[in-house]
């Protein structure tokens, strides 16, 4: 991504359904930046986490690792300190190579005005929204398009035509169910967003069951 720099966070909206850190992550590995070698921190936001986020933030910034905080729309209240936080350590000193990255969720339909992230901040980032198509066609084309041909060259050595039928099985089901999700709680015991992690990790069970049973 060109357009990010040290001065220039990536801000990413989350939508039902679609979970940008796989993304991020596989952005932050072709740059040589990976959790295993402590150049990429990542911290899934919330209570206690704000002390590990704001120490992570200043070392990434003098090393120059990417730091990724994710669900910063849970903490509105410490927003305004990563906002005074991010001017800080974004001066002549921070490494050329430092990154940012931040996930949120859109303000609720009700309060569309609601200000969960500080303004400066959301003025300043390059923002990216990927929402799921709303079409079961198009979201069926957007779910097989997570299984890259290396799925389909790995199926061949088990049950090739087995595992088409049911992968397209899988990926409508998966538009069914962030189809059905527009309608609200209703029908739910529980909210969550059935995201393309939970959908690759499906892909792989079926790959485990056509292989281990015949």
């Amino acid at each position: 991504m060109p357009e990010l720099n040290k001065d220039t966070p990536g801000f990413f909206v989350i939508f039902p359904g679609v979970n940008p850190v796989p993304e991020i992550e596989h952005i932050a590995r072709l740059d040589g930046k990976t959790a295993e070698n402590g150049t990429f921190l990542y911290t899934s936001m919330g209570e206690g986490q704000e002390s590990v986020a704001d120490k992570r933030l200043v070392e990434a910034a003098k090393n120059g690792y990417w730091a990724l905080f994710a669900n910063v729309h849970l903490m509105r209240d410490w927003m305004k300190i990563f906002e005074r936080n991010l001017e800080k350590v974004t001066d002549d000193e921070c490494h050329k190579d430092f990154r940012c990255f931040l996930t949120s969720e859109p303000p609720p339909a009700l309060m569309p005005t609601m200000e969960i992230i500080p303004e400066s901040v959301t003025q300043n980032s390059l923002k990216v929204a990927n929402e799921a198509p709303r079409d079961l066609k198009s979201n069926i084309k957007r779910a097989l398009s997570k299984f890259p041909q290396a799925d389909y060259d790995r199926a061949k050595t088990h049950k090739d035509a087995e595992f088409k039928a049911l992968l397209f099985a899988l990926c409508m089901f998966h538009s069914l169910i962030l189809g059905r999700k527009k309608f609200g709680s209703q029908g739910w015991s529980r909210s969550y967003d059935f995201n393309d992690g939970d959908l690759r990790i499906c892909g792989d069970i079926l790959h485990n069951y056509l292989t281990k049973y015949p």
